[in-house]
């Protein structure tokens, strides 16, 4: 704990924290390098008159002490006072709190006055926001912190990058640059207090597990320096951490040398036998086995009454049986079986009955030493080592791996994905990850030799406190793309921080993505269309001279150009202007009468196009000018309202597009408007661009979406690259 920190002079609330008197804690952050004002304290009238007498007036008078936490609002805060007035003001302020229940002053803490002049106040403070961990907040303060709701976050704990972007992404920036004649505010002096409180060092760091809230309100930012005016701290009593779950190989999950599934019927269908049949499509024609208790065969697949009948290693078993019996099941395995993959429902989400149903389970798993998946999930995918739990699912094998907490959405990413051109190295739906959660696995992919991009859908907030030191480690190294059910603000428990309010849920989430690189999408069509993306361009890297997060748009004018610039917008890329050099070449060749050639470049194509047309404009452009992205954006429908070839010419202008180097430059392709063709000259162009390497779009938000996961991944990458020379 900070040398200033003593426990034993914090008081106690109700729920079991302890709040530590203001002068202790502007001490530690004195200690740190943070500005406040000159103060004296004492514990009685004499005293802190005494004390004060150094002090330079205007003073401000505070009365601290158990059950005082809001101070101005329970009037124990006097402010303009001289010395003379302050025994008079100590006498008021004692009437006033005499009158208030369940409080008790300690103390008095008397400093200098500091106005707030040509400055700006600002709160700063940190926050633990269960599951997550510990939050670094950034907001407008004083009486703003309330009325508007406006704050920057990240994760704990900040690196100078990250505390330089709170102070760029505190709304209320042109305030601090200077707006209309005003000051510009010291930038750097606001890092150095973020540093402070929730840097690597900071006394965050230094409270460790005993944090539960810090926070400065208001900091008061001026031209030359910041000066916390307010500070307070809340300690928990550290929780133990759980056991951790052993350290898991997952090659045997994903390529397993034979498999069981327990659940299928000799006398109708049920999921089992469905997953027996998927199966067998795909490939196991041995190693492949059904448990039942009579049986000698289900479905053409060998049966056995239990696990110790089995022939071969057994690395996965499906279960399939109710609930209540899924327990029993796994003990039955006795230490031969590694993952055991509960499909079931019934467990946590039908309420208490159903979670000792999964205490139940995982108390299995560490007896015969087996790690679960689930329950209420669907199962495995992986095409080399033919995982799989639905039928007709691609065996193509690709380098994009998924965690899904959904075992139907991880169904729709493996089909849904395939038909978008998304070749998947694994997918695995872990349901109520009562055992296995997404982050350990997460983290063993991180290492997977095969995969190269990440995708995770989570429900909730429930499994993220490990995530984030996870996600932290993909930084730079693996993109990851991430789509969150349920993502609402339950509340923020904010009884003693204005910090605590500020980081709700959806806050939290976005601060987590800005913290790690990560990409965080609204759908699953976003989802799949940035790793899409990713696959297909994450190992291109932008040319030096180009900035990241900038895009070339290219395709028909009029309202779709600024529809394409909108959407572009919203998604954080920049579209920066053709010189004059492109666009007196554009000129050259007959273009620009009436349209814009600056950027988004607006050409004249469609079914009367020739076939070289698009590729020409490109080259042209992409020979002189560096961009690090371009999005070409195509009217589907034109090709049946003025052209008579169907989708035929469109697809031949494709290919000429796709077989052209365009250098560093990354290609996302949306086919606008394309519900106006035929469902067979879809199917036909979605195959003829998925084998030509192009990533196509249905949208213009998807597209930008899909750009910024690749840009926000070039960033991370060139911080990694900094952070890490050689």
């Amino acid at each position: 704990m900070c040398s200033a920190i003593a426990r034993e002079r914090a008081w106690s609330l109700p729920d079991g924290r302890a709040v530590v008197p203001e002068p202790d804690v502007k001490a530690a952050l004195h200690q740190l390098g943070v500005v406040v004002p000159r103060r004296a304290v004492g514990a009685t009238t004499a005293d802190v008159v005494a004390a004060a007498g150094s002090l330079d007036a205007p003073l401000v008078l505070k009365g601290f002490g158990p059950g005082i936490l809001h101070k101005s609002e329970l009037g124990a805060v006097v402010t303009g006072l001289s010395h003379a007035g302050l025994p008079a003001a100590i006498a008021q302020l004692d009437a006033r709190l005499a009158n208030v229940r369940n409080i008790t002053r300690t103390g008095y803490l008397v400093e200098e006055q500091h106005d707030i002049g040509r400055g700006m106040e600002l709160v700063a403070g940190v926050v633990r926001r269960p599951p997550f961990g510990l939050v670094v907040a950034l907001g407008l303060g004083g009486v703003l912190t309330e009325v508007l709701d406006l704050a920057a976050l990240r994760m704990f704990p900040l690196s100078d990058r990250d505390a330089l972007a709170l102070v760029d992404e505190l709304p209320g920036a042109p305030a601090r640059a200077g707006f209309r004649g005003g000051p510009v505010l010291d930038r750097d002096a606001v890092v150095r207090v973020l540093l402070a409180l929730g840097g690597r060092d900071g006394l965050a760091a230094r409270l460790g597990d005993e944090l539960d809230e810090l926070e400065c309100n208001p900091v008061l930012v001026g031209e030359r320096g910041a000066v916390a005016l307010d500070a307070r701290l809340v300690l928990r009593t550290p929780v133990p951490a759980a056991d951790p779950p052993p350290v898991t190989d997952f090659t045997r999950l994903f390529a397993p040398r034979a498999i069981a599934v327990a659940g299928a019927s000799t006398t109708r269908s049920t999921f089992g036998n469905r997953a027996l049949a998927a199966y067998r499509a795909a490939g196991w024609d041995r190693g492949l086995y059904a448990l039942h208790p009579e049986a000698t065969e289900v479905d053409g697949v060998p049966a056995r009454a239990d696990v110790g009948a089995m022939d071969s290693p057994l690395d996965y078993l499906l279960v399939a049986v109710p609930a209540a019996r899924c327990a029993d099941v796994i003990r039955a395995t006795a230490g031969r079986v590694p993952f055991v993959h509960v499909v079931s429902g019934g467990f946590d989400e039908v309420g208490d009955d159903g979670a000792a149903l999964s205490r139940g389970l995982v108390d299995a798993a560490r007896e015969v030493k087996a790690r679960v998946l689930g329950p209420n999930c669907i199962g495995v995918y992986s095409s080399t080592g033919r995982q799989t739990f639905q039928l007709n699912s691609s065996h193509v094998p690709g380098s994009v791996s998924v965690v899904s907490q959904s075992g139907g959405l991880a169904g729709d990413l493996v089909m849904g994905g395939t038909r978008r051109g998304v070749r998947y190295a694994k997918v695995l739906s872990v349901g109520n990850a009562v055992d296995v959660t997404p982050a350990e696995v997460v983290e063993w992919l991180l290492d997977d030799p095969d995969t190269a991009v990440i995708g995770l859908y989570l429900e909730g907030a429930q499994h993220a406190g490990r995530l984030v030191d996870v996600l932290q480690r993909a930084r730079g190294r693996t993109p990851v793309v991430m789509l969150v059910g349920g993502r609402s603000d339950a509340g923020a428990r904010a009884v003693a921080s204005h910090t605590g309010a500020l980081a709700g849920e959806p806050r939290v989430w976005r601060a987590l993505a800005s913290s790690t690189g990560v990409t965080l999408v609204d759908t699953l069509e976003q989802l799949l269309g940035a790793l899409a993306h990713l696959q297909r361009w994450a190992t291109l890297e932008p040319a030096p001279s180009a900035t990241v997060g900038e895009v070339l748009v290219v395709g028909v004018g009029g309202g779709a150009s600024v529809l394409a610039t909108d959407a572009c917008e919203r998604a954080g890329l920049t579209l920066t202007p053709t010189r004059e050099p492109v666009r007196a070449a554009l000129r050259s060749i007959g273009l620009g009468a009436g349209t814009s050639l600056a950027n988004p470049l607006e050409i004249p194509f469609g079914p009367a196009a020739e076939v070289d047309a698009l590729r020409k404009v490109l080259e042209l452009v992409l020979d002189t000018q560096t961009y690090a992205n371009a999005l070409v954006h195509v009217n589907t429908s034109a090709y049946y309202s003025y052209g008579t070839g169907g989708i035929d010419p469109l697809v031949d202008q494709l290919a000429d597009v796709a077989a052209a180097p365009f250098g560093s430059t990354r290609l996302a392709v949306v086919l606008r408007n394309l519900d106006a063709a035929p469902g067979a000259d879809v199917d036909a162009l979605l195959a003829a661009t998925s084998e030509l390497g192009l990533v196509t779009f249905r949208t213009l938000d998807e597209a930008a979406t899909a750009i910024s996961a690749l840009a926000r991944f070039d960033e991370a990458r060139a911080d990694v690259a900094v952070d890490e020379p050689g």
